[in-house]
């Protein structure tokens, strides 16, 4: 989906260093987003997998087993960082929840104890039985929650052009009543931008975390006429969400405004050292249906693909032709767009390594979003007097609340 998900390089660590593995030395990639099934209830217009929406399949138990496999066989003993499974659609909670009783079966099975297992799922939230609440609650296999919901906008529909918004909703109540802890996602397109501020204090007075993706993604042309957002939609939509967030008493994280300000931050206490390098630093991949791998901003494109895991292991995927032509591609980009920037080092450049073909685009012609946001954060910072907080912030390594509502 053209969301992709909240939890989606949550675990990350916004600092990698190298690490000293042997078999998967190469590369660092730790999170793998499963494309479990692409049969979906809603019909969410700017979704840029419309097209396969229908298809009533899911991932085969014995592809998943020799995914797993591969990535056993490709862990040394002495490994600790955890392994993060995603579980996307499509949507996942149509796939039976005995279904991934069985995965995590499997998964005991497969790794033992060799290295920690985290599952996540990404849903809709449109099914929720009392069932599901008690599997979430048990924690016996997802650990970790993301909604995808875009509480203004009209997008939520069904098969009958239905809007599913009161549904999803009364399902948001049911977690917080059960105490069960999630993220959200929502999608800055051309009927959820001008909510965007809105949006943000939706999820802030909840207390819930949530991501906005811009729409860049897409299944035909028509999609983009009708969602694609300009480069200055992108940016004022991003700084509404950024000054909501300021003024909030409550200042809700909120991606990617939270690693923006971390730029800024870095950017103000003179620091320079944080460069992304895609072979270095690549944390997240999909893992198609079919075992297709791709990097989750160029999915689909058959010259992007990474490999397959029904007839390559790990290493030979992570080491491909094509994979080594979208890591040189990547340092072009970089060198072009955030070479002369004025952030670059404070902001890690990831946004340009690793643009989507769209993204490309509007670097080429506007250049970067990302530093009219950091831009507009600096100012913000100055302008409130927050410049102080900031530096100590960055000096102390301290929890960070700086909104305005704080300050003072």
């Amino acid at each position: 989906m053209a969301r992709k998900s909240f939890l989606h390089g949550r675990f990350a660590h916004k600092e990698r260093g190298p690490t000293r593995r042997t078999q998967m030395a190469e590369h660092h990639i730790r999170e793998f987003l499963i494309k479990i099934t692409k049969y979906y209830n809603l019909r969410c217009t700017y979704c840029n997998e419309y097209s396969e929406l229908h298809l009533n399949e899911r991932m085969s138990l014995k592809i998943i087993r020799e995914f797993f496999q591969k990535i056993a066989d490709g862990v040394g003993p002495s490994q600790s960082d955890q392994i993060i499974f995603i579980w996307h659609g499509g949507e996942p909670f149509l796939v039976p929840l005995d279904y991934y009783a069985a995965i995590g079966e499997m998964q005991r099975e497969i790794f033992q104890d060799k290295i920690p297992i985290v599952n996540g799922v990404q849903t809709n939230l449109t099914v929720l039985t009392d069932r599901h609440i008690k599997f979430l609650k048990s924690k016996q296999f997802f650990t970790r929650l993301g909604i995808s919901f875009d509480p203004y906008g009209d997008q939520r529909v069904d098969l009958r052009g239905e809007l599913r918004t009161e549904i999803v909703l009364s399902n948001i109540q049911k977690l917080i009543d059960h105490k069960i802890e999630f993220g959200a996602i929502t999608v800055l397109a051309r009927n959820t931008a001008p909510y965007a501020r809105r949006i943000y204090q939706f999820y802030d007075r909840l207390k819930v975390r949530c991501k906005f993706v811009p729409f860049y993604l897409s299944s035909f042309d028509q999609q983009i006429s009708d969602h694609a957002l300009s480069y200055e939609e992108i940016v004022n939509s991003l700084n509404e969400i950024f000054d909501a967030w300021i003024s909030s008493r409550t200042a809700t994280p909120v991606e990617p405004l939270d690693d923006y300000l971390d730029y800024a931050i870095a950017y103000t206490a003179g620091r320079r050292d944080f460069r992304f390098d895609r072979e270095a630093n690549e944390y997240s991949v999909i893992v198609n249906l079919d075992g297709g791998v791709w990097a989750p901003n160029d999915t689909y494109v058959d010259e992007y693909k990474y490999g397959d895991l029904s007839r390559e292991d790990l290493n030979e995927i992570f080491n491909s032709r094509n994979r080594r032509i979208v890591i040189e591609q990547s340092r072009k980009r970089q060198s072009d767009h955030c070479g002369h920037c004025r952030y670059f080092g404070a902001c890690p450049g990831n946004y340009v390594a690793e643009a989507s073909p769209q993204q490309q685009e509007l670097l080429a012609v506007q250049g970067c979003p990302v530093q009219a946001v950091v831009n507009h954060i600096v100012e913000t910072l100055d302008r409130t007097k927050l410049s102080d907080s900031v530096l100590m912030c960055a000096n102390s390594n301290a929890s960070r609340n700086i909104s305005v509502a704080h300050a003072g």
